[in-house]
C-alpha cells in the first residue's frame, strides 16, 4: 500500500509570449496544477506545450541521437549500396557490422557517455570496414562491363558522406550533441501534438517567434520553423526521480484504440522525416506505447486506484485483453471499451495507468478537462484521486472549466489548510504572477465559470 505523503516539491515558474491566445502569460507548476478558466482560453495549448518540453527532455538524448546518425550510415549501406550485390557472403558480412554499429549505439545513455570519441572510435571502426568490403566489392565488379562498378563507387561516396557526417558529429562537444536531438524532438513533439505542420502556426503573431522560458531549467525560442534554446544553460533534463510523462485527453481516443493501431504510425528508424499528420496527436501513441509494455511489481497507488473503480464510481475495470484489446469488465464480463459510457472510459482508463504502474511514482501527469463526459459525482471522484496522486509523488497538471472541480478543490483546502502548498493555481484568461491568494483566485474562477449559468437564472426570475 502506498501512503506516504510527499513534502511539497519546487515550483517551476513558466512564462510564454507570443504564444496562440497568450501574448504574455505567466504560470505556477507545482504537485497539483490547476489552469482554470472558460473554453478557448489557452488552458490546453499551454498544456500540450508542456507536454511537448517535458517529453523531448524525458528521451536519452545522447543515445538516441547516436542512433539516428548510425540509422543515416547503415540506410545509406542498404539503400545505395546493398541491392547491387551478387554475393550472399558479403552481404551478411555486412549485415553483421552494421548490426554492431547500432549495437555500440544502443549500449550508450547520456548517463554513461562521458566521452564522445571513445564513441567515435567505435564506430568509425565498424563504418571504416564497411567501406573496406564496399571498396573490394567494386574491385571485384569491375572486370564486368554492366556498369554496376560505377554504380557501387556512386553507392560509396553517399555512404561516405553519412560517415562524415557521424565523425563530425561526434567530434564536437556533448553538449552541442545532445542540443541537435532537444531541438529535434522539442519541434516534431509541438508539431505532432498540435498537428500543426509548421511552428509559426502556433504563434499569435506570425511575425515573431514564441518565446518560453521554465525558470532554472530552460529557455525556449522559434524562429520560423525552427526551435533553439539558451546557451546559458546546461542541457536542460527533468528532475531525477521521475517516471513517465504522461497525457491524457479524450476516451474518445481510448475507445477508439483497436482501430488506431494502438501505435505510432513511424518510429525511430523508419521512414525518418516523413511522418505524417493523421489528426491523432503523437501524446496518444506516446501513451499507447506504454500501457502496451510489460510491467512488474505492485502499482504505487492501490487506494487510489480502488476509489476509481469502486462501488461509488465505476464499480468495474478498464483492463487490456491477453490479445492487446482494451475492455471494460464488470460483473464477471468483459465488453469491448467502444460500448462502455465514455464516462466509465474516462475514470476507468486512469485507473488502468495505475495499475499498469504508467501512473508511477514521480510520473509527471497531464490532463485535460478530467471532467469531460462525467456526472457532478464522478468529477468529484476524479478530483479526490489526481490530489492525492500529486500529494503522494505525480506532478499533476489539469486544465479545466469544471465548477464542480474547482467546488472540491475550494472545500478540501478549508478542511485541510495545510495542503495548499501543494496548488499551484492558475486563472485564465490571460494569467499572471500575482498576490492574489488561492481563496481569493478560486473566488474568482468561480464567478467565470458560474457567470452564465447566474445570467440565465436571473433572466427566469
Amino acid at each position: 500500500m502506498h501512503s506516504k505523503q510527499t513534502d511539497s516539491r519546487p515550483q517551476y515558474e513558466l512564462r510564454v509570449e507570443n504564444f496562440g491566445k497568450l501574448a504574455e502569460a505567466e504560470i505556477r507548476i507545482g504537485d497539483f496544477t490547476v489552469l482554470a478558466g472558460p473554453n478557448n482560453t489557452g488552458k490546453s495549448f499551454v498544456s500540450k506545450l508542456l507536454y511537448s518540453i517535458f517529453s523531448a527532455l524525458d528521451a536519452d538524448l545522447s543515445r538516441e541521437h547516436l542512433l539516428r546518425l548510425v540509422y543515416s550510415v547503415t540506410r545509406s549501406l542498404t539503400r545505395d549500396v546493398m541491392y547491387l550485390l551478387d554475393e550472399q557472403v558479403t552481404e551478411e558480412r555486412l549485415r553483421r557490422l552494421v548490426g554492431e554499429m547500432r549495437q555500440v549505439a544502443l549500449a550508450y545513455s547520456d548517463d554513461e557517455i562521458e566521452s564522445l570519441s571513445d564513441v567515435l572510435a567505435q564506430l568509425n571502426k565498424g563504418a571504416s570496414e564497411i567501406e573496406e568490403v564496399v571498396e573490394q566489392t567494386i574491385r571485384q565488379t569491375e572486370e564486368t562491363s554492366d556498369g554496376k562498378a560505377q554504380q557501387l563507387r556512386d553507392g560509396l561516396s553517399k555512404l561516405r558522406a553519412s560517415h562524415g557526417q557521424l565523425t563530425s558529429a561526434l567530434e564536437g562537444n556533448r553538449r552541442a550533441f545532445s542540443l541537435v536531438e532537444l531541438r529535434r524532438r522539442t519541434k516534431r513533439a509541438l508539431n505532432m501534438n498540435f498537428q500543426v505542420t509548421g511552428l509559426t502556426s502556433l504563434a499569435g503573431n506570425q511575425e515573431k517567434g514564441i518565446a518560453v522560458s521554465i525558470a532554472g531549467l530552460l529557455q525556449l525560442t522559434t524562429r520560423g520553423d525552427s526551435v533553439d534554446f539558451a546557451e546559458s544553460y546546461a542541457v536542460p533534463t527533468l528532475p531525477s526521480g521521475h517516471q513517465n510523462v504522461v497525457y491524457i485527453e479524450s476516451p474518445v481516443y481510448w475507445k477508439l484504440f483497436d482501430a488506431l493501431g494502438g501505435r505510432r504510425p513511424y518510429i525511430l528508424g523508419r521512414r525518418p522525416g516523413r511522418e505524417s499528420l493523421t489528426g491523432v496527436p503523437d501524446y496518444f501513441y506516446d501513451l499507447a506505447q506504454m500501457i502496451t509494455g510489460k510491467y512488474t511489481g505492485e502499482m504505487a497507488f492501490a487506494d487510489v486506484h480502488r476509489q476509481l473503480v469502486g462501488k461509488n464510481a465505476i464499480n468495474g475495470e478498464v483492463a487490456m485483453s491477453e490479445s492487446g484489446d482494451i475492455v471494460f469488465k464488470e460483473a464477471g464480463r468483459s465488453f469491448p471499451l467502444v460500448t462502455a459510457a465514455a464516462g466509465v472510459a474516462n475514470i476507468g482508463f486512469l485507473a488502468m495507468l495505475i495499475e499498469r504502474k504508467v501512473i508511477d511514482d514521480g510520473t509527471m501527469l497531464f490532463i485535460d478537462e478530467p471532467e469531460a463526459h462525467l456526472h457532478p459525482a464522478w468529477q468529484v471522484v476524479v478530483a479526490k484521486a489526481l490530489f492525492q496522486l500529486a500529494r503522494e509523488g505525480v506532478r499533476v497538471v489539469l486544465a479545466t472549466h469544471s465548477l464542480e472541480i474547482m467546488k472540491w478543490l475550494e472545500v478540501h483546502l478549508k478542511e485541510n489548510p495545510g495542503e495548499g502548498k501543494h496548488v499551484a493555481l492558475n486563472r485564465f484568461p490571460n494569467p499572471v504572477f500575482d498576490d492574489e491568494d488561492v481563496e481569493t483566485k478560486l473566488a474568482n474562477i468561480k464567478y467565470n465559470l458560474t457567470k452564465p449559468f447566474v445570467s440565465l437564472y436571473m433572466r427566469g426570475i
